[in-house]
């Protein structure tokens, strides 16, 4: 049994280094202008505390502060939040999802994904993403324009079904990943010029909590469970070694969403499961000796490895020591 708690202390401790000048502002980096609030820190900060049970109460000056933070990176001629490091859609999915923790929406609405609410204009959006090099990066624009629209209360039902036909369609019955026809690279070196297997895996990802949140099934449960494993078998995923990262988060929230669809292969997704959750608990054990008054530089890397952690608790209790129960954060809403 690990105990978390040190790590969680560090974590709060890294939380209030990051604080800019204004109430509920918060940088991305320990290196950035300190008095200068970002968005990816104060939505990375929100999700943070959200996970920790630590969220400020409603009617707060810090609920409101970092309500009024996240709501001012909207440019009102757009309707987006520009976010440095990511595309729009991006950063615009990661505010509006941040806000959604918080019980409040934008202050626009979000014009420029508007012309993506006719059912050809999403359909050629989702077809023209680069599913076969870029499947990774392309999917927090394809996952995210759902986020955006839906959390802000911008889509109705029937352009949720449109989406979601589409994801249907579109699933590879070989792999079970998104989008068949354009995975490709089925080694670590994908010497037929298509991104890496994991790399679809990681993308696929991003759909499926979207699907999770409507509670869509899988088209191919049985062949993602499959890739999983192969993938982790053949040592095909770069488990965090040294720097948080999103990594964990991304496989442990899929395997675990299989395993909810497919009891196809179940004893050994559990053993997966049981290694990844293993290395995250000796990775953030050893990332929490030190000194006590150490603070982590990146808030961005650090959520994804806070929220894995949640879900690590959630599946191996029997592992982890602590005070207190991490709240799930894709339980909530999708995107992240």
């Amino acid at each position: 049994m690990i105990n978390i708690e040190p790590f969680i202390q560090k974590v709060l401790r890294t939380i209030e280094a990051h604080r800019t000048g204004q109430t509920g502002g918060y940088r991305r980096m320990l290196a950035d202008p300190p008095h200068e609030a970002e968005l990816y820190g104060t939505a990375d900060a929100a999700i943070l505390l959200y996970t920790l049970g630590e969220l400020p109460d409603p009617g707060s000056a810090e609920h409101e502060g970092l309500t009024r933070t996240l709501q001012s990176f909207q440019r009102e001629e757009d309707g987006l939040f520009p976010g440095a490091g990511h595309h729009a859609i991006h950063s615009t999915a990661f505010a509006v999802s941040a806000l959604e923790l918080l019980d409040a929406k934008p202050l626009q609405p979000l014009k420029a994904l508007h012309t993506l609410k006719e059912r050809p204009e999403l359909a050629a959006f989702l077809d023209e993403l680069d599913w076969k090099h870029q499947p990774w990066g392309e999917s927090t624009k394809g996952a995210g324009v759902y986020a955006a629209l839906v959390l802000a209360e911008e889509a109705d039902k029937e352009w949720e079904d449109w989406y979601f036909d589409w994801l249907w369609n579109e699933a590879d019955p070989e792999t079970g990943l998104w989008r068949q026809g354009a995975i490709t690279g089925r080694g670590d070196s994908a010497a037929d010029g298509g991104a890496p297997l994991f790399h679809h895996l990681a993308g696929s990802f991003h759909y499926l909590f979207n699907q999770d949140y409507r509670k869509h099934r899988l088209r191919y449960p049985q062949q993602l469970a499959d890739t999983c494993l192969s993938l982790f078998q053949s040592g095909q995923i770069p488990l965090s070694a040294g720097e948080f990262s999103f990594v964990e988060l991304d496989v442990l929230y899929l395997v675990v969403s299989v395993m909810e669809q497919t009891s196809h292969r179940a004893e050994e997704l559990k053993e997966m499961v049981q290694a990844i959750g293993g290395h995250l608990l000796e990775f953030i054990a050893a990332r929490a000796e030190g000194p006590a008054d150490e603070v982590y530089e990146d808030l961005h890397t650090l959520c994804g490895s806070v929220c894995a952690l949640a879900i690590v608790q959630s599946v191996l209790m029997e592992q982890v020591q602590a005070d207190r129960v991490l709240n799930k954060v894709l339980a909530r809403r999708p995107f992240i």
